[in-house]
């Protein structure tokens, strides 16, 4: 096999983190386009591996203001190796299909407000 063949590009529109599985990593401009949008459950399973296997980058998620929680998708760009495969690597990834990918934008949307009274 010629060494110039590229990679199989990822899908235009993923709808799970499983669908990325057999193109990780990703670049970081692929992954920034999207969210990963997922539940308590799976952030306390974050939280548990994070703190089992501790190393200097750690995934915070922010809770969105329909209960879930949100992570960056850049951040599949450092893993299955690099700055967050530590953590990755002691995940179940049987769950990944529950991890949904939301465009950018509508995560945000998503996002707390300030009070602007508070301010």
């Amino acid at each position: 096999m010629p060494d110039d063949i590229e990679p199989p590009q990822p899908p235009s529109a993923p709808q799970t983190v499983a669908d990325l599985l057999p193109h990780l990593p990703v670049s970081a401009n692929y992954g920034r386009q999207w969210a990963m949008v997922f539940d308590d459950a799976l952030a306390d399973r974050l939280a548990e591996v994070q703190a089992a296997h501790p190393t200097q980058h750690w995934a915070r998620p922010v809770r969105l203001t329909d209960g879930r929680h949100m992570l960056c998708g850049d951040l599949l760009s450092e893993v299955p190796n690099g700055l967050y495969g530590v953590g990755f690597q002691h995940l179940d990834a049987s769950r990944f299909d529950e991890i949904a990918l939301v465009p950018w934008a509508d995560a945000v949307a998503l996002l707390p407000q300030p009070d602007p009274e508070g301010l």
